[in-house]
């Protein structure tokens, strides 16, 4: 390079001269108003022109390079910066991931004070709050995550938690709404906002949102689970309608119920319970003794059972037993519950026939024990009420079936639309032979 530059100098002074054997002449120059050289060579002109380019050319080039060599040391500079940020995030992360919050946090506020507008040091620094149960400032620190992206569904996400976490719904609620004002159809908050409502027992929401869902696209079997749960939630509408007094509301939304499973056992009862309310009570036996038509289900039976003696009428009820028997002889538990209900009403010597009407060997259950010991006890036969008793392992003389939850085997004495246990709607059967005691059982050994 070095020698190109002295050929080309050497060409430029051998150009110089030939001109000026060629140019002998002179100029006048001026330079400023009455400021004039006078008889300069025309070559000289040439001279320090060519000059004066040369030079201005190499000021030019160095201050390139100077500003080339400052660019580049404030670029470097800036990357050294980033990268002892970029460390510091990263241990900072690995302290988050390990639980470390404390370390993680300090380690976080020191890439702040190097960038204030890290969108996700903020998040993590807020997540910490978060598990630190400190509220406050978790939100704080979403809310500045917020002003760096203003649509950042993850954020969003973020202040919702906090706000729930403090019990605030409607706070929630609106963020979740937030989010699908973005994005419509984003199932997972479509289905935190049904949690919520849930939680709250808001069932005409809770309703209006699960229909949201089943219109986003799912697999087959989760729409099947889908369309469940919004039954169910329909079921817990009308049962809320109910108990509000809203009966007329009730009974459409119930009719709605079965009508799209007819097999739903507790909207036949919440239905039949709605017309009581109203003081209808032939539309209420009349809704029970359908969804026993329709289910054959030993739970529409003995609520029939206690509607008739309510209204006081026992041979009707009796006369249902006794079809129902004839129409499945072989179905014991049909004869067990009417020997029962022969008991309820003192009727004991019918309750002793009917019993020994049933094949004891194939339907050999505590409660049938228990039933017998109770009759020889009435009729005064004390030792065989007491082999009875001790055959049922019980000495307890109520005649009470539990009723149990046939997806998780939960047993409780009381009617439930839906299990308190799995959470499940139209679950409950009558253990009668104690299914359910026996599975939970089994899974525990």
């Amino acid at each position: 390079m070095a020698k190109f530059t002295v050929f080309l100098l050497v060409i430029f002074l051998g150009v110089l001269s030939l001109l000026s054997f060629f140019n002998k002449e002179t100029v006048n120059i001026t330079v400023w108003n009455g400021v004039t050289f006078e008889n300069i060579p025309v070559i000289a002109v040439i001279f320090i022109s060519a000059a004066a380019g040369i030079i201005s050319m190499f000021l030019i080039a160095v201050l390139r390079d100077a500003r080339r060599h400052i660019d580049n040391w404030h670029i470097q500079r800036k990357r050294k910066k980033e990268a002892k940020v970029l460390d510091s995030f990263s241990k900072g992360m690995e302290a988050f991931f390990a639980a470390r919050y404390e370390e993680a946090a300090e380690l976080f506020t020191g890439v702040l004070e190097h960038d204030h507008t890290s969108f996700n040091t903020l998040l993590r620094l807020g997540d910490i709050s978060f598990y630190s149960t400190d509220y406050v400032k978790a939100e704080e620190y979403y809310l500045k995550a917020m002003d760096v992206k203003h649509k950042s569904i993850e954020v969003l996400l973020s202040l919702e938690r906090v706000a729930e976490a403090q019990h605030k719904w409607p706070e929630a609620i609106d963020y979740l709404d937030k989010i699908l004002d973005i994005d419509s159809d984003n199932v997972m908050v479509l289905r935190r906002k049904r949690d919520i409502y849930e939680r709250r027992r808001e069932w005409e929401d809770l309703v209006d949102i699960q229909q949201k869902i089943l219109k986003c696209k799912m697999p087959s079997e989760k729409e099947k689970d889908e369309n469940r749960k919004l039954l169910g939630y329909k079921y817990e509408l009308g049962r809320y309608y109910v108990e509000s007094g809203t009966t007329d509301k009730a009974v459409k939304v119930l009719k709605s119920v079965i009508k799209a499973d007819s097999n739903f056992i507790a909207a036949y009862i919440a239905l039949a319970d709605a017309y009581l309310k109203d003081g209808d009570s032939k539309e209420a036996q009349d809704v029970l003794m359908e969804g026993y038509e329709e289910t054959s289900s030993l739970v529409l039976l003995v609520r029939l059972e206690d509607h008739f003696i309510d209204e006081g009428e026992p041979g009707t009820i009796i006369d249902i037993y006794q079809k129902a028997i004839q129409k499945d002889q072989k179905d014991l538990r049909l004869q067990f519950f009417l020997a029962k209900l022969y008991y309820r009403l003192e009727m004991i010597d019918y309750a002793m026939e009917t019993i020994d009407a049933l094949d004891v060997t194939a339907f050999d259950y505590p409660d049938l024990h228990k039933l017998l010991g109770n009759i020889y006890e009435r009729r005064s036969e004390y030792k065989k009420a007491a082999d009875e008793l001790k055959k049922a392992l019980s000495v307890d003389k109520p005649i009470l079936v539990p009723y149990c939850c046939s997806e998780c085997n939960y047993i409780s004495n009381d009617w439930s639309g839906r299990c308190p246990e799995c959470r499940k709607w139209n679950t409950f059967i009558l253990d009668v032979n104690e299914t359910c005691k026996v599975r939970k059982r089994q899974s525990s050994t």
